[in-house]
């Protein structure tokens, strides 16, 4: 895994299995509607992220644009208390690596991107700390296959 995330199209898999055992991908959907972590399927276009790159933000992290790649006239932005898919605004999100996987942000670093609860179907939200659940990995869909 590269510090940066290269521009490219992305499964985004939270860190956390549910009860189940799935792995959790970030899903598309529809416009204006809260973006959810759903049991990952190769196919699913609704879980294809185009991310493009913008360099580093005003505190250092790099700032991303997130489109959805079945629906690319909208993007993600904040909604109440979630994520949200919306038209194209300029919306930009930091993200950068720890120990422990890629985390997810607000450019200025104050909303972390986390699932809800690691249950098929939970809302993406950016709560106070929700531990291993604001862990991200990004899948390059141009690597093939999904590792196990």
């Amino acid at each position: 895994m590269a510090d940066n995330i290269a521009n490219g199209t992305y499964i985004i898999i939270n860190r956390v299995l549910s009860p189940q055992g799935q792995r959790l991908a970030m899903t598309f959907n529809g416009a204006n509607q809260a973006v959810t972590g759903t049991p990952v399927g190769a196919q699913n276009n609704n879980q294809q992220w185009a991310i493009t790159r913008f360099g580093a933000g005003v505190l250092g992290a790099s700032t991303y644009e997130l489109k959805p790649v079945s629906s690319q006239n909208l993007e993600t932005g904040q909604g109440s208390g979630n994520i949200v898919t919306l038209p194209i605004g300029g919306y930009i999100f930091s993200i950068y690596k720890d120990d422990f996987g890629y985390i997810v942000q607000d450019s200025n670093r104050h909303n972390t991107w986390a699932l809800e609860n690691a249950t098929a179907g939970s809302r993406v939200v950016f709560p106070g700390s929700l531990g291993d659940r604001q862990r991200w990995y990004f899948h390059n869909i141009a690597d093939g296959v999904l590792p196990a």
